[in-house]
């Protein structure tokens, strides 16, 4: 009969790799007897995964977060039930066990059911080398071949934050999309946002939640463009007629929730060469942040100042809305060049979808200076709730009227 031995926080533990799988002896197997570490009940848990995050925004150490599913075999992706892809899975398992120091966090998850575990100080280097031990280790016990088998979900699915500004963090997007590739489906890595790791307490709550912003996001969003069909083509000739030689609707790549970019529709304001005249005006950039703000913008013709000052060329956003691309409430999409020089609490505000109207959209607009538009975007990061919104909705139609900040 062959074993196989590993080395858990000073104990020995040796595990038979023939005998059979059963879900019983598969959660004795990862019990917290088995595991070393503390295994902190699951609000626990999240709080510590949060504190961490806020942890490496300060100090820039970065931390691995992975995810262990441990309930109901066919989540964890193998095509087809056998004992040997449960032998190499527990082989795995307990390879990242075994690398847990006692400042590293273990917990149990909500949903899917199954373990967290938080090693911190750690980055991709500490993930390959993971990899290699979970690899040296599967061989020893005959298994290898399993990795050659693609799965129908990740094995493990792992996330990475470093704490960067942005453009430096985006510089692993290349190194984590090859480490996937490479790794046949038995990883999935990526880079871990706020919204990730908001405390969800209760399930139901969250789902319920959810599905009541998006259905008011799809009602409103489709009243509105019937209800205000005769503005949009009133806008859409004032456009056409104050520069025929350009489009009537602008578009932008913008970035959405969690750094996913999408094209976002204006009516365009602005003169047709806008974009290549910006680098002459950025001298004049009144904006203290990366966006560029300017009151008296050369660039925005005549008929444009008041599409802008009533928030008019934003109505084609409404089709984003319908999209899902965007919400009706929600802090505005920024620009990629933006994004990239945003340090790691600003990024907070990309955890949630953007939408047409925020807390600093009904709070002085552009008079806002950058750090405080950042602030007042957590601050619905943490607090939103459909009430809110329906206040803030409120509010913004007084905000367009006065104009305050519209420029």
């Amino acid at each position: 009969m062959k074993f196989f031995a590993f080395k858990l926080e000073n104990q020995n533990y040796i595990w038979d790799v023939h005998d059979n799988f059963t879900q019983s002896t598969l959660g004795d197997f990862l019990s917290p007897q088995n595991i070393g570490n503390t295994v902190y009940p699951a609000n626990f848990f999240k709080a510590r995964l949060r504190e961490e995050f806020l942890r490496t925004n300060r100090n820039q150490h970065p931390f691995l977060y992975f995810k262990i599913i441990t309930r109901q075999f066919d989540i964890v992706g193998f095509s087809k039930f056998d004992s040997s892809y449960v032998r190499a899975w527990k082989i795995a398992v307990l390879t990242v066990l075994t690398e847990t120091k006692f400042t590293d966090v273990v917990g149990y998850l909500d949903n899917p059911d199954g373990l967290g575990v938080i090693l911190i100080d750690s980055d991709l280097r500490v993930l390959e080398r993971l990899r290699r031990k979970m690899l040296v280790n599967i061989k020893k016990a005959g298994l290898v071949d399993i990795l050659r088998k693609k799965t129908k979900q990740p094995i493990f699915q792992v996330c990475v934050y470093t704490g960067l500004q942005e453009k430096r963090d985006q510089e692993f997007d290349e190194a984590i999309e090859k480490f996937n590739m490479r790794n046949n489906g038995f990883f999935s890595l990526k880079r871990l946002f706020y919204g990730d790791i908001l405390t969800q307490t209760n399930k139901f709550s969250v789902y319920a939640k959810e599905f009541i912003k998006r259905s008011f996001d799809v009602v409103s969003s489709f009243c509105g463009i019937v209800l205000l069909s005769p503005v949009l083509i009133a806008c859409a000739l004032i456009v056409k007629f104050s520069d025929p030689k350009g489009p009537v609707i602008f578009k932008q790549i913008r970035v959405g929730k969690n750094g996913k970019l999408f094209t976002m529709y204006k009516f365009r304001s602005m003169y047709i060469d806008a974009e290549s005249r910006k680098k002459e005006l950025q001298k004049f950039n009144e904006s203290s942040g990366p966006t560029f703000k300017m009151k008296n913008d050369p660039r925005i013709y005549p008929m444009g100042h008041i599409l802008r000052k009533f928030s008019l060329d934003e109505l084609p956003q409404l089709f984003n809305i319908l999209a899902g691309d965007m919400s009706v409430v929600g802090p505005r999409p920024p620009l990629p060049s933006e994004v990239a020089e945003y340090l790691p609490w600003h990024k907070m505000r990309l955890s949630v979808t953007p939408g047409l109207t925020c807390f600093w959209q009904v709070s002085g607009r552009s008079d806002i200076p950058f750090e405080g538009q950042m602030r007042l975007d957590n601050k619905y990061v943490r607090h939103s709730n459909f009430g809110i919104d329906l206040q803030l909705v409120a509010k913004t139609f007084k905000a367009v009227f006065k104009s305050n900040g519209a420029y």
